[in-house]
């Protein structure tokens, strides 16, 4: 269970049943039986309940009470965690926190000084590589964004899988507890000029922006605010296109933010990008800074650059664009997006596998393509929102509503979008990619009770669309409640103009 493989611990749990029927261990292994088919991509709920009725039914067993919290989870199709109050905060919102390992002394922490003024920020540190010290102050902040303060060479996928973790880790639900981006440099004096490019663009925001082909003599990103790209990429590099050193000279003069759809160009030292189609980890690379994509954007000019640690998908980079455009959010809340898309998708109790030289990669397509989403990172002030109003329109619209004693979420389709709609994060299992929509609502004020389980109902022109996944989770945001609800399936038709999806949460009081 601890190694994210759900469906193993059912199965040597039920071994373990069978062979030892009278064994002292009992109660613990149906207890850990039940996470096991709650954790599932399809939760088990008829086998959960099975193994936590059998301890319910013995008042004196010493996983009773834990068996009771665990079937209320079961009653709401695995997602039991609603809160009044989580994470952020009320009085988070619109905060900033520095999380940093770094001295006071440090030169890049003195080149933060105008902007952490800029900000109000406070500083929270961590330890050596051990972000989830400081896991305790920064829930006591509440703060709905955090600059990771580092230098960029202790940066690498399994840093930024401990700041996935402790992200959703704050409070008991299972989304994200605040938004988080990299604020970093090859030195001190191009953070300087990084931080001051941001807070002068905020004073002055762009609109131009395009798809561009990073090719040439990279002219045409200079014509731009905002510009995404694609291509075959490497940590110093997009294959037939500009080299991290040829990014460097480009002294783009409007600040834009960059969405690269090319593998590994956010890599920001350490890369494990020499092991891509090996089936086990190699030793990564340490890269020169002078040679890197990322760091080369901070120098050219940039005002944010989103790229990826790991091999990725295009798509992932245009649902983070198209999520932009459509909403002007601050550029953390965008990959926010991102990683609420894969907190859907888990297993609640999904713990992400470290990299680890010598130990077996898990090479199924789901796990390929959950690497790749997951490694999206940012890299500027998180809290930075350089668009004044959208540029786009809304592929869909959402809505939550009181019906007497029923909570009604409805979504609808208003415009296709590949981006927005291509499920990259499969089934567990699947080789293809199935169709997807995804809306988070925030709930009624007078929605003041538990929402119990619902099915959805999905349909276009009346005729109903057949499913392949559904999911619910639910999560508190600066002091209000919010559902995001997922469904899938094989068909197009779930995509088109005018597709409606509906839930009626019963409310238990």
């Amino acid at each position: 269970m601890r190694a994210g493989r759900p469906k193993e611990a059912a199965s040597v749990g039920e071994k373990y049943l069978k062979k030892f029927k009278k064994g002292a261990s009992r109660d613990k292994t149906r207890l850990m039986l039940a996470e096991s088919y709650l954790a599932l991509p399809d939760p088990d709920l008829d086998r959960a309940r099975k193994h936590l009725d059998v301890i319910l039914a013995n008042e004196k067993s010493r996983y009773h009470q834990r068996a009771a919290e665990m079937k209320a989870r079961a009653a709401t199709r695995g997602d039991p965690v609603q809160l009044e109050a989580g994470l952020p905060s009320s009085s988070g919102i619109g905060q900033v926190v520095i999380l940093t390992n770094l001295p006071a002394s440090d030169a890049y922490r003195r080149a933060l000084s105008t902007w952490r003024d800029a900000r109000n920020a406070d500083v929270v540190t961590f330890a050596r590589g051990d972000v989830g010290s400081a896991k305790a102050k920064l829930a006591k902040l509440g703060a709905e964004f955090v600059a990771v303060v580092v230098h960029p060479e202790v940066v690498d996928v399994n840093l930024h899988l401990d700041l996935l973790e402790l992200c959703r880790g704050l409070d008991d639900d299972p989304m994200p507890d605040f938004y988080f981006g990299y604020l970093t440099a090859r030195n001190a004096a191009d953070l300087a000029a990084f931080t001051k490019r941001i807070l002068e663009r905020e004073t002055q925001r762009g609109k131009r922006d395009g798809v561009i082909a990073l090719t040439g003599d990279g002219s045409q990103i200079r014509n731009f605010d905002f510009a995404l790209h694609f291509g075959h990429g490497t940590p110093t590099g997009v294959v037939d296109g500009l080299t991290g050193r040829q990014i460097n000279d480009l002294e783009l003069r409007h600040g834009p933010v960059v969405f690269s759809g090319a593998c590994f160009n956010g890599v920001l030292s350490r890369s494990y990008h020499r092991c891509a189609y090996q089936m086990i980890f190699l030793r990564p690379d340490e890269i020169d800074p002078d040679r890197l994509v990322s760091l080369g954007w901070v120098h050219a000019g940039a005002t944010g650059f989103v790229g990826a640690l790991e091999g990725d998908r295009g798509e992932m980079a245009m649902t983070e664009w198209e999520y932009f455009r459509a909403t002007a959010a601050p550029l953390g809340e965008v990959l926010g997006h991102q990683y609420r898309l894969a907190f859907t998708s888990l297993p609640i109790g999904y713990t992400f596998p470290r990299y680890k030289v010598g130990v077996r990669k898990r090479m199924g397509f789901y796990d390929v393509m959950l690497r790749g989403q997951v490694s999206r990172l940012l890299i500027s002030d998180p809290a930075f929102r350089p668009l004044e109003s959208p540029l786009a329109d809304p592929p869909q619209e959402a809505a939550a509503t009181r019906d007497g004693e029923t909570c009604v979420v409805s979504v609808k389709v208003l415009r296709t979008l590949q981006a927005a709609h291509l499920n990259y994060l499969p089934k567990a299992g699947n080789g293809h990619f199935d169709w997807r929509i995804t809306a988070r609502v925030q709930l009624p004020d007078d929605v003041d009770a538990i929402l119990g389980p619902a099915s959805p109902e999905v349909s276009l022109d009346g005729k109903r669309i057949a499913l392949t996944r559904s999911h619910v989770r639910h999560e508190s945001w600066g002091g209000k409640r919010f559902v995001t609800v997922q469904v899938e399936s094989e068909d197009r038709a779930l995509v088109r103009p005018g597709t409606t999806v509906t839930y009626r949460f019963p409310l238990e009081r």
